[in-house]
């Protein structure tokens, strides 16, 4: 099923949950509290299944934001919008089948450049430049379907290919760490931290994850 512009958002879930089905279980609309007490959902928690385990994926828990592409109040307005929430999903331990957690990884789709094709090229390049490399350093990404690249799906990180499925898996940089990014956030989430320890903790991570 084509995405096209019109689309809604049930309509990209449906399209969402085929494409990712034969790769990772599903659970939708998973809710949490965030670090200031709010209740949060997020769209999906999506766990890999043993296919692309068998190929160098790791065994992590990852959230998944979807949103439709009607640019209802201004592509550059939505699209930050966008990440904000991606980033307040961040600091919410979900329901997970392990207990009360944070993500080590958050997605959003479609991807960022969806929500700049009416801009300028030098514009959307130095955008998608900034934008996912911040995005990053929280573990934030993008989601890229059999519509958008040339594979079954692919993960994008920090403005780089993280992830790649075609078949076989291929994970391009293994010093990211995700396996001892999970103890350490174990260990930070036992602190109760404030939100502005939190960041903190989460920036000396990253820095040490090499993001």
């Amino acid at each position: 099923m084509s995405i096209v512009r019109a689309s809604k958002e049930n309509d990209v879930v449906d399209y969402v949950s085929t494409q990712l089905e034969p790769y990772f279980h599903i659970k939708n609309e998973v809710w949490g509290t965030h670090i200031r007490k709010t209740k949060k959902r997020i769209d999906m928690v999506i766990y890999p299944k043993q296919i692309i385990i068998d190929n160098e994926f790791p065994r992590i828990p990852i959230g998944l934001e979807i949103k439709t592409n009607i640019l209802d109040d201004g592509n550059k307005k939505q699209v930050i919008e966008l990440y904000h929430q991606a980033i307040a999903y961040r600091h919410t331990k979900f329901e997970l089948k392990t207990g009360h957690q944070y993500l080590p990884m958050i997605l959003i789709y479609p991807p960022m450049s969806n929500y700049l094709k009416d801009e300028s090229p030098d514009f959307r390049r130095g955008f998608e430049h900034i934008g996912s490399r911040l995005a990053g350093k929280y573990f934030i990404g993008e989601l890229l379907l059999q519509n958008d690249c040339d594979c079954h799906f692919k993960i994008r990180l920090c403005g780089s290919d993280y992830y790649k499925f075609n078949g076989s898996g291929k994970r391009f940089n293994l010093n990211w760490g995700f396996e001892k990014y999970e103890e350490e956030k174990l260990i930070l989430q036992k602190q109760n931290l404030s939100p502005d320890e939190y960041d903190k903790a989460i920036d000396d991570l990253s820095e040490k994850l090499g993001l």
